[in-house]
Order: structure tokens, then C-alpha cells, then sequence
């Protein structure tokens, strides 16, 4: 979603001998070409490539990533009254999602997505009904065996598909065979965007279900989405486009020291990713925490989904106004932003005052997601593109199950109001690395008083 770069700020290499990928914005060359100048033009490129279908499968088709881990705190808590249990559960669907999202992506690449999808699907369902089953012989007295809820809930998220992984995957290939940094930029942007609505619209899901339902039906959501729209984003395809393909354009030496900088700074948006879904899980536990003390656990996906549905609201609006998220100055400031916003949600009255902090933080955590993926983008060589995006997806994941164990253990032995600070510190620790980056940006790409030792070259 980057606009076009500063004159001293150096343009994405192509981190090979020979690159099909053309100059960034801004630069000069044959197979440069013009971003789009508006949401409208970059949803008209996506669609033209692959259709309104494939991109609403897309959105849909992640929801059970959204839905599984909020689902499975709220069915263990609602059914055990234990938040520890329930972090704890919760958060080993989420790192096992995280864990096996680049081996999906290493096993696709050999034997094809379609293969490891449906896979994934038929895997997925079984391993749901028996965590559903295990989580229902704990509430006998003395019935269950937490080991085996645990290992069901390792399965559950191990079997999961990795949609917006392998979306991404799908699209950086394509950009890449047609050297199209415009399709990357606005597929990318897109994805950002898609992740956000997943978000929100799993958690409202998740709330509906668990009060108009039972505690166990998101997870039975789960399997049933997984079936439709899973099985459908396995079928579909990239409609590959009938334009020539450009010739492969030499690296300079330039380019390769160029790449070797990138892929010191690459891995910082990942770790910011990280730090964004360790604020989003530590949240989902101390929520449950919090409504614990009011009697109305089975309430709290609605209560999250205050938080996503501003998330979401915030992301459309920052892709419309064409803001400007590449840079380290976005990256800090709404970092510095998201710190100020997350200090009311530490010290909520009641249920409706932590709804109304939630609105404010959800508008910031939304675009700090665009402006982290913006950033990744904009660092990472070409031929990293697709590594990091696997990468951030799943440092969001694996955030999230760490912020949800630690936001029980704390729920359960000091209570909400000390689990809430975990939000405050994640904010904390996203804004440090903002700040690191920054530093180190302007240090190798920009003039000034750090010299830019890369900057005259470009």
C-alpha cells in the first residue's frame, strides 16, 4: 500500500543476478510502471485479474483462523470456569497455527495448494469435533484428561488452513511473473485489508453463536465454513494474465548491497507483527477476565468485536484517504498513538466504559496492521516477498497465543485490571521497535546527520 517513495529513500531491489521485477515508483526504467491512484483503480486491478468471487472467498475463507482461538477461550471458560485452562487452551490452537503456516508454505510450493487445502479441511473437521469432545468430558467431575484437550486443540490448530498465507503467496508470485509492482502493492493492500475484516467478522460471528447457541458453536462454525469457502479458495484460481512477459532486468551491485541492508531491517515489521497480535491475545483473556467478574463470559466475542469492527472501519478509511503507511514516520507515529490509546483500556469501570476503550483502541490497532504490513512490503527484496508475508502472518498468530496464555495466567492469579497492562506493554514494545527501525532507516537511506552511507546512490 506504499506510495510513491522520497528521492533519498532507495527503491525495492531485486536481490537476484536477474530480476523480472521492475523499479519502484520513482524510478527510472522500461518496466516501471504507475501505481494506482485510487482504491477504486486497485480493487479494478484485482478483480480484473481474479474476480469479485475469488476476493470474497478470500476474506471468507479466513475466518476460521479468526474464529478458532476466541472460540475456544469462550467454550472452556463458559464450561469449566477456569481462564487459565482456557488461555491456555487457546493459545496452543494459535502457535500451532503459526508453527506449521511456513511448512504449508515449503509443502504447497511442491505439491500445490489445492492438495494441502482440502487436506487441511477434511483434517480440520475431525480434529474439531474431537476438541468438542474432549472439552465436554471435562465438565464431569473428575472427567477428562487436560493432556488430551490439549493435544486436540494442537491438532486443531495444526490442521487449520493457512488461507491468507497462501493468498499472499498466490500474489506475490503472480506480480512477480508479470513484474507488476502495482498488482503487488494493491493485492497486498487488499490482503492487509481482508485479514482486518477476518478479524472482525469472526469475533461477531463467534459472540452471535455463543449467546443465541451453545459455547461449542463457533467451533462447529468452524468446520462448516472450512468446508464451503475453504474448499472453494482450493478451487479457484488467479486467472494468469495474457500479457507478455517482460525481460529479466541485470542487479546492479548496488541492488545485492541494497538487498543485504533490506534483509537486516525485513524482519523488524514481522517482530512488530508479533508484538500486535500479542496486544490482540493478552486482550481477548483479560476480557474474559473482566466478564467473569460481571457473569457474562459468553458475551465477550461481541465485546471484541467492538474492537475489531473499529479495526476495520479505521482500515477502510486509511486505504481510501491513500495515507501514507510505508514510511518509519507513519510506522512511529501511530505507534506512539497506539501506547496513548491503550492506557484507558487498562482501568475499565464496567462493561460499557471498556467498549467505548475499545472503539478507540481498535481504530489505531487496525491501522497499525496496514501501516506493518505497508512497511514490510516496502523493505523486503523481491525475492523475500514471499517469506515475510508468510512470516508476519504467522508472527501475528503466534502473538496472539502467547498474549492469550499470559493474559489467563495473569487474569487467574492477579486478576483483570493486572492482565489489562499486558495490552499497554505489547503497545510498548511495538513502539520500540518503530523506533529502532527508524533509527536504522535513516541511518543506511537517508541524507542528514547519520550521513545515509546508501543515500547518494539513489
Amino acid at each position: 500500500m506504499s506510495n510513491t517513495p522520497k528521492t533519498n529513500e532507495p527503491p525495492v531491489a531485486a536481490g537476484s543476478v536477474t530480476s523480472s521485477v521492475p523499479p519502484a515508483p520513482g524510478e527510472t526504467g522500461t518496466n516501471s510502471q504507475r501505481s494506482p491512484e485510487s482504491t477504486i483503480d486497485r480493487l479494478r486491478l484485482l478483480t480484473g485479474l481474479a474476480g469479485l468471487g475469488y476476493l470474497a472467498i478470500s476474506v471468507f475463507a479466513r475466518l476460521p483462523v479468526a474464529m478458532l482461538p476466541l472460540g475456544t477461550l469462550i467454550m472452556i471458560v463458559t464450561w469449566t470456569n477456569e481462564i487459565i485452562l482456557g488461555g491456555f487452551a487457546a493459545g496452543v490452537v494459535a502457535i500451532s497455527i503459526a508453527i506449521v503456516v511456513p511448512i504449508y508454505g515449503v509443502v504447497a510450493e511442491k505439491l500445490g495448494q489445492r492438495l494441502v487445502l482440502l487436506l487441511c479441511v477434511l483434517s480440520n473437521a475431525v480434529s474439531i469435533f474431537w476438541l468438542i469432545s474432549e472439552a465436554v468430558k471435562l465438565q464431569a467431575p473428575g472427567g477428562g484428561s487436560i493432556p488430551a484437550l490439549l493435544a486436540s486443540c494442537l491438532v486443531t490448530g495444526a490442521t487449520s488452513a493457512p488461507v491468507a498465507a497462501l493468498a499472499r503467496i498466490r500474489w506475490a508470485g503472480e506480480s512477480h511473473r508479470l513484474a507488476d509492482r502495482s498488482l503487488l502493492n494493491s493485492s497486498l493492500a487488499f490482503e492487509s485489508v481482508a485479514d482486518v475484516v477476518a478479524t472482525a467478522l469472526g469475533a461477531a460471528v463467534t459472540g452471535v453463536a455463543t449467546l443465541l447457541w451453545h459455547a461449542h458453536a463457533t467451533l462447529l462454525l468452524v468446520a462448516a465454513i472450512n468446508l464451503l469457502t475453504v474448499t472453494a479458495f482450493a478451487l479457484t484460481r488467479l486467472r494468469h494474465s495474457s500479457a507478455p512477459m517482460p525481460r529479466p532486468r541485470n542487479a546492479t551491485e548496488d541492488d545485492l548491497e541494497r538487498d543485504r541492508v533490506r534483509r537486516k531491517l525485513m524482519w523488524f515489521p514481522v517482530i512488530g507483527m508479533g508484538t500486535l497480535g500479542l496486544l490482540l491475545g493478552s486482550m481477548q483473556s483479560s476480557l474474559v477476565s473482566l466478564s467473569q467478574n460481571f457473569d457474562s463470559v459468553e458475551g465477550v466475542g461481541l465485546l471484541y468485536a467492538v474492537l475489531g469492527l473499529s479495526s476495520l472501519m479505521a482500515a477502510i478509511a486509511i486505504n481510501l484517504l491513500q495515507a501514507r503507511t510505508s514510511n518509519w514516520g507513519a510506522w512511529l507515529f501511530w505507534a506512539c498513538t497506539l501506547t496513548l490509546v491503550a492506557l484507558p483500556a487498562t482501568m475499565p469501570g464496567s462493561i460499557p466504559t471498556m467498549a467505548l476503550a475499545l472503539v478507540f483502541l481498535g481504530v489505531v490497532v487496525g491501522i497499525c496492521r496496514i501501516v506493518t504490513d505497508s512497511v514490510a512490503t516496502r523493505v523486503t527484496p523481491a525475492d523475500s516477498l514471499e517469506l515475510v508475508m508468510t512470516s508476519t502472518f504467522a508472527a501475528l498468530l503466534a502473538g496472539t497465543g502467547l498474549g492469550l496464555v499470559w493474559g489467563a495466567v495473569l487474569g487467574d492469579s492477579q486478576g483483570y485490571n493486572t492482565a489489562l497492562l499486558l495490552p499497554m506493554f505489547s503497545a510498548a514494545a511495538y513502539l520500540l521497535l518503530s523506533h529502532v527501525y527508524g533509527l536504522l532507516w535513516r541511518k543506511y537511506f537517508e541524507r542528514g546527520i547519520w550521513g545515509g552511507r546508501h543515500a547518494e546512490r539513489y
